[in-house]
């Protein structure tokens, strides 16, 4: 007699059970949440359309998204400094556009603040592409402008003087830096600094300090 019908017959006559049968549960299958980093990316609109119908907090944040998105790509962006002559003004200027900064440097060649200057524009022009910068020679954009009165910077807003920022006492006598450039220019509300107080503070505190110091050793 074979094995099998051995064990099959002491079954038959009790004198060995079945083993219960253990139920095979197959574990559930596991879903993977893909978690919602937010970007202005395509990839924020792919997950919000995916999950559009989730609830109405996910649909309503993705039709303000899509607003959002829309409105920042309708709006103007240059990064480049722009040189222009006085012909140019009312085009490049007045004709700039309604919501539009325009930040106007005028200049001499050969003046070492308004070379500096002119650099610095270049970076902030990169860094706030939002604001229309320009430069032109003084002379070219208004004729007779005063030496005294550069570097000179005039800032517009749809077409409109704001702010007038005239000559060595707001730039300085020699040098200057690209934070205190971009805090002043900040102030007139043409850009929006992540900067948290004026730069030139420090600037002052050491000017005072040499200024007793100097006082105190000539006595």
């Amino acid at each position: 007699m074979e094995d099998t019908e051995w064990t099959d017959a002491l079954k038959k006559y009790g004198i060995i059970k079945d083993e219960p049968k253990v139920e095979e549960i197959e574990p559930e299958p596991i879903v993977e949440t893909k978690k919602y980093e937010p970007s202005n990316s395509d990839d924020e609109l792919e997950w919000l359309d995916e999950h559009e119908d989730d609830d109405d907090f996910i649909r309503n944040y993705r039709n303000k998204r899509v607003m959002e998105m829309q409105l920042q790509a309708s709006k103007k962006c240059f990064g480049e400094v722009l040189e222009i002559t006085g012909a140019d003004y009312i085009q490049e200027v007045n004709k700039a556009g309604d919501g539009i900064w325009v930040v106007l440097l005028l200049y001499r060649q050969g003046h070492p603040l308004c070379r500096q200057l002119q650099d610095i524009f270049k970076e902030l022009a990169s860094k706030f592409i939002e604001t229309k910068f320009l430069k032109s020679i003084a002379t070219q954009c208004i004729p007779n402008f005063p030496d005294d009165n550069l570097p000179a910077v005039f800032v517009y807003l749809n077409g409109q003087l704001v702010k007038q920022l005239i000559g060595p006492i707001v730039f300085g006598m020699e040098s200057i830096t690209k934070e205190e450039v971009e805090w002043i220019v900040a102030k007139t509300g043409a850009i929006k600094t992540t900067l948290e107080e004026d730069p030139r503070k420090q600037m002052y505190a050491s000017r005072k300090f040499y200024q007793k110091y100097d006082s105190e050793d000539s006595d």
